[in-house]
């Protein structure tokens, strides 16, 4: 029975918070959230420098864009249920700073095993970050794209049902059997985000 793109949200939902948390689950100290932030925008430097690896023409795309994220992630499947979380950083170009994100993806998978992997996501105008950023999922911001297959195509692309925005998965090691997600919920982090940031962000309309 193949179960509906809800439950799999609604499981990310439940288990993903909006803030990062140390190891003892408590808020992040300062000298915490600076080193994670240095963290993440290392990680976002290295996945970028595997994708153009992998993938040099990707460097045009990428320079054309209105801006790009880099997610690292690890799926874990479990019988019939595929795992992922991870975190972020989002590059708009028309901000000086980046946007740190979270996210939780969960889906049908066949066997078990792990991937290590980055996403690369490319926005193509600056309308499609704003739309982005301004998915909501429980009064929390965050992108939502609910319906669409990330099964990996050809040139390791997988699909979006918004045609101004691209994914692209680089793998790093391990296996993963099935990679077919039935939802992804991208969520920006409160805590590593600064108050200008936050405010900063696209607002909707009353």
């Amino acid at each position: 029975m193949k179960l509906p793109h809800y439950f799999f949200l609604s499981i990310a939902m439940a288990l993903l918070g909006c803030q990062s948390t140390g190891q003892d689950g408590k808020p992040l100290t300062p000298a915490e959230i600076i080193e994670k932030r240095a963290a993440t925008i290392k990680m976002g430097e290295s996945g970028l420098t595997a994708f153009y690896k992998q993938n040099p023409a990707a460097r045009k795309e990428i320079e054309a864009a209105a801006g790009y994220a880099v997610v690292s992630t690890t799926n874990v499947n479990v019988v019939l249920l595929v795992v992922a979380r991870g975190e972020g950083i989002l590059h708009d170009k028309r901000r000086k700073e980046p946007i740190f994100l979270r996210s939780f993806k969960t889906g049908e998978g066949l066997g078990a095993g792990y991937q290590d992997q980055y996403q690369i996501i490319v926005f193509k105008t600056t309308s499609a970050i704003d739309q982005f950023l301004l998915t909501s999922i429980d009064g929390q911001r965050g992108g939502l794209d609910v319906d669409a297959n990330f099964s990996a195509g050809s040139g390791g692309t997988i699909r979006s049902f918004n045609p101004n925005i691209t994914f692209y998965t680089v793998g790093l090691s391990g296996y993963d059997l099935q990679a077919n997600y039935g939802g992804t919920l991208y969520l920006v982090d409160e805590q590593l985000n600064d108050a200008v940031t936050l405010s900063g962000l696209p607002k909707k309309a009353k």
